[in-house]
């Protein structure tokens, strides 16, 4: 009797879920209402209400159910299955228990799936654009990809211990307190330098990146970014995934719309303002340059915690091209991102589409000198 109440209490929360899945939809897939049927009789609709609770029960312990409703207005027993094998072990107990094929219904849909958030489930496999927890800081992880060195993840350069210079930052996801797992190390983070065209007095990169190494045992998805709810309304609701199908090598010119995810503000998207713009970073001696502005005076769409934010292009559907890491905003409707080219000439090439596969490693360090023998009065090397 208990697992029935149980039964019943989950029942009605996917119901609910139903309902909110829903109430947006242009073309729901059955009708709102529908005749109710007169060809069942007051005592064949009895009947089939004491049968539910212990049918239901039993159905919904297959494999591949989904929902079991018992339906008063079409004056039926109604499941949802996942695939077509399960439907046929679902008609095959129904029948029998001695229900006639008039008197249910089995379906094909998509199953319920828990709703998670951005900031505080603990994902596994990880996905880009979920929270990363490092010191005493959030950041956003940026996206998962194939190094030569090894399984990676891409964030911020100022998403460490130390922005710039590698000194083994490592990470957990969503934060220590929800799963103190070292998920990542930090493996890659170049030094600033002054020179080359930086401005006086400051000291410059072309990408605020780095790449932290997988622990060993900890599960990446590469080339999936996590999707919320909707574009630029707050959402930190996942409702599926983008799926990283081509990345942008080349360039460091953009134009159009970009979208990016991210830990504080979800998915967000704006138009491309300025290319290759060089960047003073605020309260810093920090220059970055070739970077690329995105603006959207309408909506919020960046704020604290979203750097590293994955950049990308939507080519159709959910399928994006990457095009690179944000860093920062400059209030709430313009943020800043550094190009995936110049990340990877700064960290090395890496693979970020889904199914890519790995990269070539890099070559070999050039072997040590030979030790010095001291020659002559002078004592020095040859």
């Amino acid at each position: 009797m208990s697992y029935r109440r149980g039964a019943t209490r989950i029942f009605i929360a996917a119901t609910a879920l139903v309902a909110v899945a829903c109430a947006d939809s242009p073309t729901p897939s059955e009708p709102s209402s529908v005749t109710p049927s007169f060809e069942r009789s007051a005592v064949a609709q009895g009947r089939l209400a004491a049968l539910f609770p212990d049918v239901s029960a039993d159905v919904m312990g297959l494999p591949g159910t989904v929902f079991a409703d018992h339906d008063e207005v079409q004056g039926k027993l109604v499941f949802g299955v996942e695939n077509a094998n399960a439907a046929q072990g679902v008609q095959r107990s129904l029948i029998g228990r001695g229900l006639s094929a008039d008197e249910f219904s089995v379906k094909v849909v998509q199953p319920f799936v828990r709703l998670a958030d951005l900031q505080t489930t603990v994902i596994r496999p990880t996905q880009a654009g979920t929270q990363i927890h490092f010191g005493g800081y959030v950041c956003t992880l940026g996206f998962n990809v194939s190094h030569g060195a090894g399984r990676s993840f891409i964030t911020n350069s100022h998403c460490t211990d130390t922005q710039g210079g590698t000194e083994g930052t490592t990470y957990a996801q969503p934060s220590r307190t929800a799963d103190p797992t070292v998920i990542a190390t930090e493996a890659a983070d170049p030094a600033y330098t002054s020179g080359g065209g930086c401005s006086k007095g400051k000291v410059c990169r072309f990408s605020d990146a780095s790449r932290a190494l997988y622990s060993g045992p900890v599960g990446s998805a590469q080339g999936v970014i996590a999707k919320t709810t909707g574009v630029n309304n707050g959402s930190l609701t996942t409702a599926g995934t983008f799926t990283i199908t081509s990345q942008n090598n080349t360039s460091t010119s953009y134009s159009g719309t970009v979208n990016k995810v991210g830990r504080t503000t979800g998915w967000t998207s704006g138009s491309i303002t300025s290319t290759c713009a060089t960047i003073n970073v605020s309260q810093s001696k920090i220059q970055l340059r070739c970077q690329t502005v995105v603006t959207n005076n309408a909506a919020t769409i960046v704020s604290g915690g979203d750097s590293g934010s994955p950049v990308f292009q939507i080519t159709g559907g959910d399928n994006v091209t990457l095009v690179g890491i944000l860093w920062g905003g400059s209030g709430t409707n313009t943020f800043v991102f550094s190009p995936l080219k110049s990340i990877q000439d700064e960290l090395g090439a890496v693979v970020a589409t889904a199914g890519g596969g790995s990269v070539e490693p890099p070559p070999p360090p050039p072997p040590p000198p030979p030790p010095c023998v001291p020659r002559g009065k002078s004592g020095n090397c040859d």
